[in-house]
Formats: structure tokens, sequence, C-alpha cells
């Protein structure tokens, strides 16, 4: 069982919203530029051989140890690091934002490059048409709504139910298929109903007290709904 508007969530989160973003402040890039410089500082600062020296002899390397050409090598091989882990994480969000459904057009703009730079620069972020998510299906049974969505991860389906009688359920990805996916779905839904709602024969038309009769009560016919 689920908290309540699981399914919308599940549905929100793979809906891309315009404008994606807003423009950082000026103190926002201030920070960000300085919790880097930072990052890069510590690691100069492990790396350098100098303020090892420093250190193995007893004591911390003293302020002076980072004007010298040494320091500042290490401090560029730092730097270094700092760059090819901004570029890794830069690769994986674009990946997962064109599986998503962001552009080339649209990741460019995010780096600050052209649609044609991007699309070179991450040539497998955005994936053909047949290898996109597939779409989530509504599902509605039994006075109940169900979201039935492909798992990319896994290429499975699963679904996210929310009763009539207030019950949530999320599945597993295990499902092939949607319609198999679909199909317990409907059976979920179908063993939360609510007591309130009448269920109509379509053979004779008559009313039942319950929402969930195996037959009608006045005509014996079986329920396939």
């Amino acid at each position: 069982m689920t908290s309540g508007n699981e399914t919308d969530t599940w549905v929100d989160a793979n809906t891309i919203r315009t404008p994606a973003y807003s423009e950082p402040t000026e103190d926002d890039v201030l920070a960000l530029q300085e919790g880097v410089a930072e990052a890069a500082d510590a690691m100069a600062w492990q790396i350098s051989e100098r303020a090892r020296a420093h250190r193995a002899a007893g004591g911390d390397a003293p302020d002076r140890v980072v004007l010298s050409g040494d320091y500042q090598l290490a401090l560029l091989h730092a730097l270094r690091q700092t760059a090819a882990a901004v570029e890794k994480r830069a690769a994986a969000a674009a990946k997962v934002a064109g599986l998503q459904g962001a552009s080339y057009t649209k990741i460019g703009e995010a780096w600050g490059i052209s649609r044609q730079s991007a699309r070179v620069k991450w040539p497998d972020a955005v994936p053909s048409r047949a290898d996109l998510p597939q779409p989530p299906v509504t599902v509605q049974h039994a006075g109940g709504t169900a979201a039935v969505l492909h798992h990319q991860a896994t290429d499975r389906w699963m679904f996210t139910a929310v009763a009539a009688d207030g019950t949530h359920h999320t599945s597993a990805p295990d499902y092939p298929t949607s319609t198999l996916a679909a199909d317990d779905a409907k059976a979920c839904l179908a063993e939360h109903t609510t007591s309130t709602v009448a269920w109509t024969s379509a053979h004779c038309g008559a009313e039942n007290g319950t929402a969930q009769p195996s037959a009608c009560a006045f005509c014996s016919t079986r329920r396939t709904d």
C-alpha cells in the first residue's frame, strides 16, 4: 500500500515542466563557485606532496605552502578532477532528461550551447521515439482509478491504483505487457469498492444493492464487468 495521490505523483514525475528552471541569482552562482573551490582546495591539500611532508613531520602544513608552485600544480590537478566529475554528472543529467522527453534544444539551452552542439556532446542522450518510455494508461473500474506505467529501466509494466474505498496500491514492475498490468489493476480496484455504489445489470437493468455482487440479485445474470 502507498500514501495518497500516488497515481498523480507517478504521472507528474514523467511530465517535463515548462520552464524547467529559473535562472540562478548572483548569490546562487557565488555559493556554487565557493563550494567547488572548497572541494578542490580540500583535495589539493590532501594530494600535495609538500603538504604531506609537513603533516608527516608532525604538524599541519603552514599557510605559505599554498603559495608554492608545486602546490598550485596539485590544485590544478584537483580542479581537473572537479571538471571531470562535472562532465560525468552532466552526461547523466542530459541522458535522464532525454529519456523523459527533453529535446536536444532544451538540453543545449540548459548547458548554454546549441542544439547541434548538444547532440555532438551527448549523442545518446535523446533516444529514438521507439526507445522512449511508453505513455501511461489510465484504467477506471469499480469506482476507482489506476495508472498503468512503463518502467523504463526493466522494460516492464506496473500499476498504481486508488480504489473507490480510498485504498492505494502500487505493484512491482513485473508485467511484460500493459494489458496484463491493466487486468490486475482492475482486479485490485474491484476488491476495494464501496457498498454505496449500486451495480446495474446489463441484462435486466435492475440495480443491485451492493457494488460487488457475483451475480444479479434479480435475474441471476453473472457479473462480467
